[in-house]
């Protein structure tokens, strides 16, 4: 006997809004923890000039400290445990000129191009940067399609398209193909 696809209402969807599964906070971390490998890449002085606390600017000073590759791992770790309290966007501003505008501009016009085409454009997304997972970006995709059809304030859906993009930028920071 074949199952009947369950029809969800709007109210399922907006009871799971704004949670992460396990998998995707698992993967947050480690997002965060490649970010923070990227900040220890910069200089003494640019760490120290970091928007941020004290305890994490420490910590990339420290990093760079440790030879065991255990102990670097770990402290990668608690770096990115850190970086959950810091605001995601002046730490990707920090990290952004390393990109260059260009790269900027071609990773908006994806996110444009995300919200515009949704599935397609983002296997394609994928498929060019290895960090990137289908599930988050289309669970964003989706809320921005969303908050699109329910009309919601500018500010609101300026604050969905910005985490997108916060998001496409730190997968290709992290990603190994930098195209």
């Amino acid at each position: 006997m074949a199952r009947r696809p369950q029809r969800y209402t709007e109210e399922d969807f907006d009871s799971l809004d704004g949670r992460a599964s396990k998998t995707e906070q698992k993967k947050a971390v480690q997002r965060m923890a490649a970010l923070g490998e990227r900040l220890a890449e910069l200089s003494n002085k640019q760490i120290q000039n970091l928007p941020v606390e004290e305890r994490l600017i420490d910590a990339l000073l420290d990093v760079q400290l440790i030879s065991s590759f255990e102990a670097r791992r770990r402290q990668f770790q608690r770096i990115g445990k850190l970086l959950r309290n810091e605001d995601e966007t002046t730490i990707l501003s920090y990290l952004t000129p390393q990109q260059g505008a260009k790269k900027t501009a071609q990773l908006q016009r994806w996110v444009d191009r995300m919200i515009v085409q949704g599935d397609p454009a983002i296997n394609e997304f994928t498929k060019m940067y290895n960090a990137a997972e289908r599930h988050s970006l289309r669970q964003h995709v989706l809320r921005i399609q969303r908050d699109i059809s329910k009309e919601v304030s500018e500010e609101e859906l300026a604050a969905s398209k910005l985490k997108l993009f916060n998001y496409a930028q730190q997968v290709a920071l992290i990603s190994d193909n930098v195209k």
